[in-house]
């Protein structure tokens, strides 16, 4: 009787350790940005949803990022951001963004371009 009831107790341990690992895992679709720079000894500060990215390696970094849209962007002389284009981050998706540094402002270059409606407002959107 004393092996039963410790099965019991194993049982009950191992489906709690289970519940905690699933609540623990991230239950939010995901894709990916691949950044690149030209020319890649770039020393340029980006930003994606306002967040900080490190010094690209090697003038390329993959990042992960939830699904929806993200805004990449530089820091201007006066210290603002300035929106270099809008990423469409699709689920299990790979969005490559190649950021033109030689133009100034720098620009993004998109595998796909999406074209909005009003000409004035034109913004590089890049979607995977």
């Amino acid at each position: 009787m004393g092996s039963l009831g410790g099965s019991s107790v194993t049982r009950l341990l191992i489906a709690v350790l289970g519940a905690v690992c699933l609540a623990a895992c991230p239950s939010k679709d995901v894709g990916y940005v691949e950044i690149k720079t030209v020319p890649v000894e770039t020393a340029i500060a980006l930003y994606l949803n306002s967040l900080k990215l490190d010094p690209l390696k090697d003038g390329t970094a993959v990042l992960r990022q939830d699904v929806g849209t993200a805004k990449l962007a530089t820091e201007g002389n006066d210290g603002r951001h300035i929106t270099l284009c809008e990423i469409e981050v699709r689920k299990n998706r790979i969005t490559a963004v190649t950021i033109l540094v030689l133009d100034r402002p720098p620009r993004c270059q998109c595998r796909n371009s999406i074209a909005t409606a009003n000409a004035a407002a034109v913004r590089s959107s890049c979607a995977g």
